[in-house]
């Protein structure tokens, strides 16, 4: 599943994992959602349309990256990190399994959660084939 690939690639970001306060106990970046005792700032990540369509010559994927933390400032900052590490059009992602020839951001939208905690969701959609 290219969702492991994501995740390798945005765990080798030494900007991202300083933002996240990132510890070896606690990566900060969680699959489908959090943890109980997670502490913010955090990112949870997941695929709205797992493994895309058959029909077409590139497999496409739909990924959400949800960002929460203490102040907006800090989501905005999150945010510009994955915007630059994700929106991409001429570097590739590292992967040994797939090919991946696009990512693009395609939208997003912030709110405050239940807990008073600032929120922002990230949108990208990702065109790939495997090797």
């Amino acid at each position: 599943m290219i969702l492991s690939d994501i995740y390798s690639y945005l765990l080798s970001s030494e900007v991202l994992k300083t933002a996240l306060e990132f510890s070896e106990e606690d990566t900060k970046i969680y699959p489908n959602y959090s943890r109980l005792s997670s502490r913010v700032p955090y990112l949870v990540y997941r695929s709205t349309n797992p493994g895309g369509t058959s029909d077409e010559v590139l497999s496409s994927e739909q990924l959400s990256l949800i960002i929460t933390a203490d102040s907006f400032l800090q989501v905005v900052e999150i945010s510009l990190i994955l915007t630059e590490l994700l929106d991409l059009s001429d570097n590739k992602i590292p992967s040994a399994v797939y090919n991946i020839y696009y990512s693009k951001k395609i939208g997003g939208n912030d709110y405050v959660d239940e807990l008073g905690r600032h929120t922002r969701v990230l949108n990208f959609i990702l065109k790939f084939k495997k090797q």
